[in-house]
């Protein structure tokens, strides 16, 4: 059964997934590629689907129980529970990719009824060209035209603060807007405006050099002391990308006298 995906390999010629199709069919069994260098790649738009041959491995029939993903936004499904020695079937695989990008991966694992049969691992690599890319800045990045190195800083549509009344030049935060050259509007990706109701955070956006922008969040420069209490807020980004021209961030804000004295999100940065 050979491995069928909806994504484009990176070595592909016309489309074709030409990196499988060299490498013998035992050797792509519990995979959908021979790994990371081999990956398919998707765009943002479309979701990573793929039909992977999974193998048996043992000498005694096995039946399914139950199956596990590494990542919960993971639709799995068999085509038979009932595996015969050294027997093979399908597992299909779904993940959707909108808001993300980069280099992908997730694991599969098959158990079986029988608790002494060792599991089945499978693995799915694949890359996400995004249309647009949302990343958040560390403070400690002074480099506002790269993507943060960390991958932790990337696709962040989400952001929490948790700052103190008194020092509102601390509520702020960075975020870069890109697109890659593939899914670039003509004339360039642009922020064509904030929407925002928040009634704590200003928002404005910068074209930077390497036609990324600079998306700038702060406190309102009326608001000092900062109003204590709790605030959820969307605020949405507007972009000439077609595809993707809106874009829904999620701030979740805690002003508290006693900020700093607890644990903070990874993610929330001064």
């Amino acid at each position: 059964m050979p491995f069928l995906s909806s994504c484009w390999s990176r070595s592909a010629a016309a489309g074709l997934f030409m990196a499988a199709a060299s490498i013998p069919a035992a050797a792509l069994d519990n995979a959908n590629c021979a790994g990371p260098e081999a990956a398919p790649l998707c765009r943002e738009t479309e979701p990573f689907v793929a039909d992977l041959t999974v193998r048996n491995p043992h000498d005694v029939a096995a039946k399914v129980e139950r199956l596990d993903s590494s990542c919960t936004c993971t639709k799995r499904e068999i085509a038979e529970k009932f595996l015969l020695p050294k027997g093979a079937t399908t597992l299909h695989i779904t993940v959707d990719n909108a808001n993300r990008s980069g280099p992908r991966e997730i694991g599969v694992t098959i158990f079986f009824t029988d608790p002494t049969l060792e599991p089945i691992e499978a693995k799915c690599w694949w890359t996400v060209r995004p249309l647009v890319a949302v990343d958040s800045l560390p403070v400690d990045q002074r480099d506002t035209l790269k993507r943060p190195e960390k991958r932790a800083w990337h696709d962040i549509y989400r952001y929490v603060a948790h700052e103190r009344p008194d020092e509102p030049q601390r509520l702020r935060k960075r975020i870069r807007v890109s697109s890659p050259p593939e899914e670039t509007p003509p004339g360039g990706l642009a922020v064509l405006g904030i929407e925002s109701t928040s009634a704590i955070w200003q928002f404005t956006s910068t074209r930077q050099n390497d036609g990324s922008w600079l998306v700038a969040g702060s406190a309102k420069p009326e608001l000092s002391p900062l109003p204590i209490g709790e605030f959820e807020d969307t605020v949405t980004i507007r972009t000439n990308q077609p595809a993707k021209a809106r874009i829904d961030l999620r701030f979740e804000t805690a002003i508290d006298p006693k900020a700093g004295s607890t644990p903070r999100d990874p993610l929330a940065g001064p």
